[in-house]
């Protein structure tokens, strides 16, 4: 009976998704050690409507993350990059669904975002996907996790191609 109890509850917090990311640089000498961004706009381009604010959760996010790693940047200052990002796809998913059946009821997270100088011109592009797909209790709340989770990505990324930094 134990191990019945255990395996139920490791069913119930174990998670399963996707995460994918990639960024692509235009201009590599946009990005110095002390390049910062700020996030200028955030568009749903899904399509569709939704009961939250998927766009101030993902500025929120990013802002956020900006700020942890030292890259929030302020307008109107030096060597400062805009960044728009586009929500390509985005569902909310249910956790419980998703206990039921692998699949059924993920959340999905898919942006676009771009990287602009002062002249409008396209220093980078990155995309994210995350997906929850699979588990229980512990998947609870994905629906908001996830820009947090996003966000992470898409930074990391850029942090990545800064020159000096001491994450390359």
């Amino acid at each position: 009976m134990k191990a019945l109890i255990w395996i139920f509850s490791a069913v119930m917090l174990a998670a399963c998704g996707t995460a994918e990311h990639s960024v692509r640089v235009e201009d590599e000498q946009a990005f110095t050690a002390d390049t910062k961004v700020i996030v200028t706009q955030v568009i749903n381009k899904t399509g569709e409507s939704f009961d939250i604010d998927i766009e101030a959760m993902l500025k929120d996010a990013m802002v956020t993350e900006l700020a942890e790693q030292n890259l929030l940047g302020q307008p109107g200052t030096d060597n400062v990059l805009s960044m728009e990002i586009n929500i390509i796809e985005y569902r909310k998913g249910d956790a419980f669904k998703r206990w039921l059946w692998p699949g059924y009821g993920s959340t999905v997270l898919v942006v676009e975002a771009t990287l602009l100088d002062n002249e409008g011109n396209t220093d980078a592009t990155a995309q994210a996907n995350r997906s929850v797909d699979a588990g229980g209790g512990y998947t609870i709340g994905a629906w908001s996790a996830i820009f947090q989770d996003v966000a992470s990505d898409l930074i990391a990324d850029l942090k990545g191609n800064i020159r000096g930094s001491k994450s390359q």
